[in-house]
Order: C-alpha cells, then sequence, then structure tokens
C-alpha cells in the first residue's frame, strides 16, 4: 500500500502497554502503522489517499491463529459421533480412524483439489478476522506429499490474493512430517523419525519456517521427537511440538530442553512441565475447542501465574475441529479456559505472534503491520458474549480486505 489511510474514532484494543484507547486514531503508511494514539492528538497530514470513521467501534489486531491443520481432504463425521458416544481417541485411531483416515484421503485427493479446499478454508479465516495463520502439513505422511504440501502453503504464505484470486491472510508455513508413522513404515516408528529427520531440510528450502512433532501417547516418544526436532532445528526451522495432550509423557520438558517456539495442547500437563516451560520462556498454544471435545482443559490459569506466555489457536483440522473463527477461540478461552476478556485477546493477538516469533504484528504500535479488524461492537467484552463475534472490515497491512 503506498501513501497514507487514517481510521478514526475507534476503541482501540491495542494488545500492548497502552491498553485501550477509547477514542483512538491509526495512521497507515505503506502498510505500516505510523502512529497510533488518542483521536485529539492526531495531526493531519498532507494527501492522504483515505480516511475511515470507525464511528466508535471495536478495533483490535488482526487476529493470530498460532495452531492449525488446513491441508486435507476428506471428512471424519462418523468417527466424531462415535467420540461424542464415548469411543476413545485410541480406540478409533486403532481402528483405522483418526489421523490415518485422513492421509488415505489426502493421498487421494488431486494437488488441484487439495488447493480449492485450502484456498475455501484461508478464505474463511481471514473473513472472520485472522490476518497471521500458522498453517501445518502432515496428512501425506512420506516426503513427496509432505514438500508438496509445504509448496502448497508457501505459495499463499505472502498474505496476498491466492491463485483464485481471493484475499487471503499471511501463512506462517511449519512441517508436520511427525503428526504419526506413515503407513509405509507401520510398526517402525523409529525408522519413519529417521526418514522425517532427512526430509528437514528439503522442507525448509520448499518454504517450511517451523516445523512440529506430535510428541504424545500412540504417536512419538520424547526421544524420536528429539530425533526429528533437532534436526529440524539444525536445518534452519523453528521447532514446535504438540506436547502432553493424550497423556503426560514429558512433552513439555523436551519442549523446554530444545528452545522450542511453542509447546501446544498440554492437557496432561503438571507443575513440573510448567516450570519448565516458564523457565525456558516456551509459548503455551491452547486450543480450546479441541480441548471441549476432549473433555479435558488446559491448566490455563496456573500457565499464566508461572509467567508462562499463552496464545491461541482453532486446531482447524479434519477430526476434532472445524470452525476457523478465531472470535469464537476467544470466547471460548474466557468461558472453557477461566481467561478474561482482555488475557483471551492478547493470546489471540500478541501471544501469537510471540508463539510464531513475529515481532512485527499481534499489537496496535507503531513500525507494525497494518493488520487490525473493526468489529460489530463497540467494547471487547462482546467477545464473551457473541460466541464468533464478526468483523465489520479486516485490514490486511492497511488495505481493506473483507
Amino acid at each position: 500500500m503506498s501513501g497514507r489511510r487514517l481510521l478514526r474514532h475507534g476503541r482501540l484494543f491495542t494488545s500492548s502497554g497502552a491498553g485501550v484507547l477509547d477514542d483512538g486514531a491509526v495512521v497507515v503508511e505503506d502498510g505500516r502503522i505510523a502512529w497510533v494514539g488518542p483521536d485529539r492528538d492526531l495531526r493531519a497530514g498532507e494527501g492522504e489517499d483515505e480516511e475511515t470513521d470507525l464511528e466508535h467501534g471495536l478495533v483490535t489486531p488482526g487476529l493470530v491463529d498460532a495452531h492449525s491443520h488446513p491441508v486435507y481432504a476428506g471428512e471424519r463425521f462418523a468417527e466424531i459421533a462415535a467420540r461424542s458416544a464415548g469411543a476413545p481417541y485410541g480406540e478409533i485411531a486403532a481402528a483405522g480412524g483418526g489421523i490415518a483416515a485422513t492421509v488415505a484421503a489426502t493421498r487421494a485427493a488431486s494437488r488441484a483439489e487439495l488447493a480449492v479446499g485450502l484456498e475455501e478454508r484461508l478464505a474463511s479465516f481471514l473473513s472472520g478476522g485472522t490476518t497471521t495463520l500458522e498453517a501445518k502439513t502432515g496428512y501425506h505422511l512420506d516426503e513427496e506429499g509432505e514438500l508438496a504440501a509445504v509448496r502448497l502453503l508457501a505459495e499463499r504464505a505472502g498474505g496476498g490474493p491466492g491463485p483464485g484470486g481471493r484475499a487471503l491472510p499471511a501463512l506462517e508455513v511449519t512441517f508436520l512430517g511427525g503428526h504419526a508413522v506413515g503407513p509405509e513404515w507401520a510398526g517402525d516408528p523409529d525408522a519413519y523419525a529417521a526418514e522425517v529427520a532427512r526430509w528437514c531440510p528439503a522442507a525448509r528450502a520448499a518454504g517450511a519456517r517451523h516445523a512440529d512433532v506430535f510428541c504424545d501417547e500412540g504417536y512419538f516418544t520424547v526421544r524420536q521427537g528429539r530425533v526429528m526436532l533437532e534436526a529440524a532445528r539444525d536445518a534452519g526451522l523453528v521447532p514446535r511440538l504438540h506436547a502432553d495432550e493424550l497423556a503426560r509423557t514429558g512433552g513439555a520438558e523436551l519442549a523446554a530442553e530444545l528452545g522450542c517456539a511453542s509447546a501446544d495442547h498440554l492437557l496432561c500437563v503438571d507443575e513440573a512441565g510448567i516450570a519448565a516451560l516458564a523457565a525456558a520462556g516456551v509459548v503455551a498454544t491452547l486450543a480450546p475447542v479441541t480441548a471441549l471435545s476432549m473433555g479435558r482443559t488446559p491448566p490455563a490459569r496456573a500457565l499464566l501465574e508461572a509467567g508462562v506466555t499463552l496464545a491461541l489457536g482453532s486446531d482447524h483440522n479434519p477430526g476434532t475441529c472445524g470452525t476457523t473463527s478465531m472470535s469464537l477461540v476467544v470466547a471460548l478461552g474466557v468461558a472453557e479456559l477461566g481467561l478474561s476478556v482482555v488475557e483471551a485477546l492478547v493470546a489471540a493477538t500478541a501471544g501469537g505472534a510471540r508463539s510464531l516469533r513475529l515481532g512485527d504484528r499481534g499489537r496496535l504500535e507503531a513500525g507494525l503491520r497494518a493488520d487490525l479488524v473493526s468489529w460489530e461492537a463497540d467494547h471487547e467484552g462482546a467477545f464473551a458474549w457473541s460466541y464468533g463475534l464478526a468483523p465489520r472490515r479486516v485490514f490486511l497491512e492497511g488495505r481493506p480486505v473483507a
């Protein structure tokens, strides 16, 4: 974006030390925030391209979804119904459901089919106020497919119009070859972990910035996770970890040991794991929709009290969460995790940016990307009242895109 855009008379939830500005203004220049403050202090510039009156509505930074799985084909509605009737996650997986079912459907889909499904989901994320999305691979579980999924995401990572012409959120691409053991390596997770480790440099070259592993009961052990994430780190990828979701396995300590950017889910983390995350400065990314589906709540308050930064993610995936609405995730952060509205919104903006190691977004501050959302509300408390609060307008680098 060239020139200047003025956004005036909004209730600005800055997600920064400035707190909330009741009658605030934002000056955008070349896609960045040039100035933010009380409207009364705004100095008129020369040659503004456009001025937007926010009509005293609520404005936040663009929401940051720090955990999603958007590249897949097929659906798993039957197993979701079975799980709702009491079938355990592990039992469903052992019967060929779970991740394995999506792997079979995704491998069978053409690249064009995967691209269409991906673009539809990404456009939905953006229309709901998500301007940055962490997007994982993980439903091919072979070298060719995983690298193709990385490239598919990397082609859309910039946040501009996608191949279909629709505006899309900015993407942070995560290589999740270690989602489960690929079917060709069934019964030999050590061999598969070694394969994933070998693929890491190619994943980095294909456009991934992060790498993740599902380190949990029935998937990968701490030892196997270390093999994959050390290789990822050596290849220049930022390590992340699915940790202690299904059982207490020591994933939190592994995330701390390896200096992971984020440890995710944490439904079963204990005091020792929380202390390790706090000491290492690892962000805890929580996914309240998935937690609801699993019937267990992560210890959000204990994490905060220990000094751990929280982020929120939709965990959009074909098995446990179909939502693309981060405003719904914020509402559940309040209702389910016991966060205040302020804590949940900060986790969905500044916390998500920190989880992704992005210092240029997640707050309304001078110098940062002008990703912001005006909402159909005049106060942030509406997030906890209207489950799935709708945006009025979404701005990506200062451009109105939805």
